[in-house]
Parts: structure tokens; C-alpha cells; sequence
């Protein structure tokens, strides 16, 4: 009986840890966004918040890829139990894609 009172007790904190883990995972895009619009100078379509779209979903995906490959050691670096490295990896290659989509010419 205890074993079910110990799975009540962890479903009490689940709701916040997901919120810990977005919140962590929307710093991160916005962040990065930032990094690429003021100091890289990269051109976005819709400017600056064009840019943190783009990051803020490039940091989700990357926390779905995070899932999907959670049995690879070197990308992890847990923070609040968090692995930032491959929501870094992934907004940062969706900036980078989105900003040359952004930068090319009108005409072909």
C-alpha cells in the first residue's frame, strides 16, 4: 500500500516540474533568439519577435529530440535536472535556417 501512496505523492509535483521545464525551455529560445538578432546582427523575418518565435520552437523541438535520444551521455548537461545542451543545439540551427531564409533575395 505504500508503493501507491509514494505514485499519489510524485503526481502532486508533476504539473510544476513541466512548467520548471517549459519555462526553462522558453528562456533558452528567447535567449538565443536575442544572441542572434542584437549581437550576431542576422536579419529575421518579423524582426526581433520573428526571432524569438523561431528560438522559443527550436527549444521545444530540441527538448523532443532530447527525448528521443536521452541514452547519448555526451549531450548531457542537466540543469534543474533539465538537459539544456540539445534544446541549445536545435533553436540555434533553426535560427540559422530561418535567418537565411529571411536574407534571401526577393528575385532568382
Amino acid at each position: 500500500m505504500s508503493s501507491f501512496k509514494d505514485f499519489l505523492q510524485m503526481g502532486k509535483h508533476l504539473p510544476v516540474n513541466f512548467i520548471t521545464i517549459g519555462l526553462i525551455y522558453i528562456v533558452i529560445g528567447f535567449g538565443l533568439s536575442l544572441f542572434f538578432y542584437y549581437i550576431l546582427k542576422k536579419k529575421f523575418i518579423g524582426r526581433v519577435w520573428g526571432a524569438v518565435l523561431v528560438g522559443t520552437a527550436g527549444s521545444f523541438a530540441g527538448g523532443l529530440v532530447n527525448v528521443l535520444v536521452q541514452d547519448f551521455k555526451f549531450l548531457n548537461f542537466a540543469f534543474f535536472t533539465v538537459n539544456i545542451i540539445p534544446p541549445c543545439i536545435v533553436s540555434c540551427v533553426f535560427l540559422w535556417i530561418f535567418s537565411k531564409i529571411s536574407s534571401a533575395p526577393e528575385t532568382y
